[in-house]
């Protein structure tokens, strides 16, 4: 098989996995948590087998007995590890916790007894949460981030979505129960927006620092967070979604993520200070380069939203960084592969 035909196939049983998962949602939860990591953990593999397909095979990689499905594929940390380390296409961090909840949830339903099999109404509405939320982040990754990989499914996520009004449905009721708290905590000033992931009016906002806010749905648990950013081109204020890009609802004006760097950044560079700039820096959490700007006397990534009160350098190459860099002179940075990498490069 040609490695086009791999990757359609592994992406078509994906797919397959996630339908069926969601059509028995409501009469048989214990597969449908099942069928949908199967998807999830596939369509990772259906990404790491388009740089090679040898990066899904735990170790001694043979093409033969991988085309004949005789080899012991990676776990999930090493997807993760391998996306972020080899691919380059590292997940968001929050992207990465509510996978390895359905990889735990799947896990429970394997080897162990759980409710959700007796079609408990609290269990099955935390499987529709559950869901929603790791959908909302790979169907993220597909049509943005690896979107010219998987742009040919476009049709059929659409259809998904339409599948998943069915989730929605089932948490319409735990929505009309919370009304009269939401109602009250509204009168007493705190402000909602509607979840991305279950469209229920029901996202609670709070404050980080400056304009930078999260939120966190009470009806699904989903949490993202967000930043006001107005407008070089009709100066109207709307939200800078993580991901490192923005578009204006009012005027269809669209930002790169380095113009959205320059705009964000309040250290300004003059003759006096240029060579003690410490910003742009690059992120340890989401292997943003040059996403770390200065932001309320912090330092925001305008890509994952991550806000530290420091930066450190990379004793290898002097990057900044938002990470730890203490064993970076030997091991390196996001950019840099460090004093072992030097000296491994030179042996060869």
């Amino acid at each position: 098989m040609t490695e086009e035909e791999l990757e359609s196939r592994l992406a078509e049983n994906a797919i397959d996995f996630l339908e069926r998962a969601i059509d028995e949602f409501k009469e048989r939860p214990k597969y449908s948590i099942i069928n949908f990591y199967s998807a999830v953990e596939l369509f990772l593999k259906a990404r790491l087998l388009h740089e090679h397909w040898s990066l899904i095979v735990l170790k001694d990689p043979d093409r033969h007995k991988f085309e004949s499905g005789d080899f012991v594929s990676v776990s999930f940390d090493g997807l993760c590890e391998r996306l972020r380390r080899v691919v380059q296409s590292a997940l968001p961090d929050g992207v990465q916790r509510n996978f390895d909840v359905v990889r735990k949830h799947r896990n429970r339903m394997v080897h162990f007894f759980h409710h959700a099999n007796d079609n408990r109404g609290a269990e099955i509405e935390a499987v529709a949460g559950e869901q929603l939320r790791a959908w909302y982040d790979l169907h993220e990754l597909l049509i943005s981030q690896w979107s010219p990989i998987f742009d040919e499914y476009s049709d059929r996520f659409i259809g998904i979505e339409e599948k998943l009004k069915g989730h929605r449905e089932y948490l319409q009721a735990k929505f009309e129960a919370l009304g009269p708290k939401i109602d009250a905590e509204k009168k007493l000033g705190v402000k909602f927006d509607m979840c991305s992931s279950c469209y229920f009016d029901a996202a609670r906002v709070s404050s980080i620092i400056g304009s930078l806010h999260e939120s966190k749905c009470l009806v699904c648990g989903y949490q993202e967070k967000g930043l006001d950013y107005e407008c070089p081109e009709c100066g109207k204020t709307s939200e800078l979604d993580d991901g490192g890009r923005f578009v204006c609802f009012a005027c269809g004006h669209k930002d790169d993520e380095q113009q959205i760097v320059e705009s964000i950044n309040e250290f300004k560079a003059t003759k006096d200070n240029y060579f003690d700039a410490m910003v742009p820096a690059n992120c340890s959490e989401c292997e943003g380069y040059h996403t770390v700007v200065e932001y309320k006397d912090h330092f925001l990534c305008v890509r994952c939203f991550r806000v530290t009160e420091g930066l450190e350098q990379c004793g290898w190459c002097g990057e900044y960084n938002n990470g730890d860099m203490r064993e970076s002179s030997y091991v390196g940075c996001g950019i840099c592969d460090g004093a072992a990498g030097w000296h491994a490069n030179k042996d060869d």
